[in-house]
């Protein structure tokens, strides 16, 4: 086939296996490839190079903007049009570089700019309901949900660590080793097979050693008990800390499923699983800690990164800063009949919902539902 007739679909599936696939991770491969197959080459496939313009590629986004959603038929959001507008402009400067194109279309195309990504971070009280029911249910995924609340570790981070990775000694925590799960190569991504992959951590600054705090150490000294009883043997050095009914590795998906019917039982206000991340840097800011410590807790290549994404201030800790205000001279002013003070309604404060899981609920391998105490 030569340059002139070669299309985006035979050039596009070239590049992955030539410059995408060998120094890619697995995520980061799927991520090319998913873009590709589900949005691009639909649409864009039998285009040939030469007639792959600058207006025929912005035609494409803003069609992706008004009904690139394969589930709904709607609009696709701003982000994910900006993920695939960098997937065809990566592409397409391969297609220069090779010589299979004149200039690169994709520049000077345009799409909307992304709206500020929403932080979540619990609130006091809710941290309070949701610590309350966790150790009081500390099933297998429960132990999931304390060890990133209280360790500020990624949701593949808690999912990876082995027994080899604790130095029970010296009370630390080494992460070396993230996990995914991504869909097996497939010129159909709808309906493919996954299978769990474990990686390098996602930086070079991920790969990072924790002094755990007191309750981290009593957890895993609980996980340590717990499977030596379970299974009958201690764990060995490349068994999991977090480890599902059968002993091996826990998925991630389904720790974070979990986490979420947790979240529908207590009444509590949904969240990711990347929250108890938030929250635990969070806390730290809130507790002293200056934000480079707390970069380095997180495993933060830059620390830009840790104040633009991490550090929030929340209302409680404004309202406390408030409330320290006062004259410098020690000064006060006469009290009288000013504007009545009602005291707070109790009605009005955060409390417990009913636990009524919105979702279908998960049960843990014991026969444990989240949400419900156990007899």
């Amino acid at each position: 086939m030569n340059k002139k007739s070669m299309t985006l679909q035979a050039w596009s599936r070239q590049w992955l296996e030539l410059y995408v696939k060998p120094v890619a991770k697995p995520s980061g491969y799927e991520h090319y490839r998913d873009n590709l197959e589900k949005h691009i080459l639909p649409c864009l496939g039998r285009c040939s190079l030469e007639r792959l313009t600058t207006p025929v590629v912005q035609a494409f986004l803003n069609q992706m903007g008004e009904s690139g959603n394969l589930r709904t038929g709607g609009p696709l959001s701003s982000k994910s049009v900006k993920n695939i507008r960098v997937v065809l402009d990566v592409c397409c400067k391969r297609e220069v570089a090779d010589g299979h194109m004149k200039e690169n279309p994709v520049p000077a195309t345009v799409c909307r700019r992304c709206p500020s990504r929403t932080v979540e971070v619990l609130s006091d009280e809710q941290q309070k309901v949701l610590e309350g029911w966790l150790f009081q249910n500390l099933t297998l995924y429960s132990a999931g949900i304390l060890l990133a609340l209280y360790s500020g570790m990624r949701l593949g981070e808690c999912c990876a660590l082995r027994w080899s990775c604790y130095d029970p000694a010296r009370g630390e925590l080494h992460i070396r080793e993230t996990v995914r799960r991504v869909s097996e190569d497939s010129a159909r991504p709808q309906g493919k097979k996954t299978r769990l992959v474990y990686s390098e951590p996602k930086t070079n600054s991920s790969r990072r050693t924790l002094a755990l705090p007191n309750v981290l150490l009593d957890l895993l000294d609980f996980q340590y008990r717990r499977f030596t009883d379970t299974f009958g043997r201690a764990p060995a050095e490349e068994d999991f800390i977090l480890y599902n009914a059968k002993g091996g590795a826990m998925d991630p998906d389904n720790l974070s499923h979990y986490f979420g019917d947790v979240l529908a039982g207590l009444g509590l206000p949904h969240v990711k699983y990347h929250a108890m991340r938030h929250t635990f840097a969070t806390r730290a800011i809130e507790n002293g800690v200056d934000v480079a410590t707390v970069s380095g807790l997180l495993g933060h290549a830059d620390v830009t990164t840790t104040t633009h994404y991490y550090v929030h201030p929340r209302q409680e800790a404004m309202r406390r800063a408030m409330q320290s205000v006062a004259p410098v001279a020690r000064l006060s002013l006469p009290v009288g009949s000013g504007v009545p003070r009602p005291e707070a309604d109790p009605a009005q404060e955060p409390v417990t919902a009913p636990r009524v899981c919105r979702r279908k609920k998960w049960k843990e391998p014991g026969g444990v539902v989240p949400g419900e105490r156990q007899k």
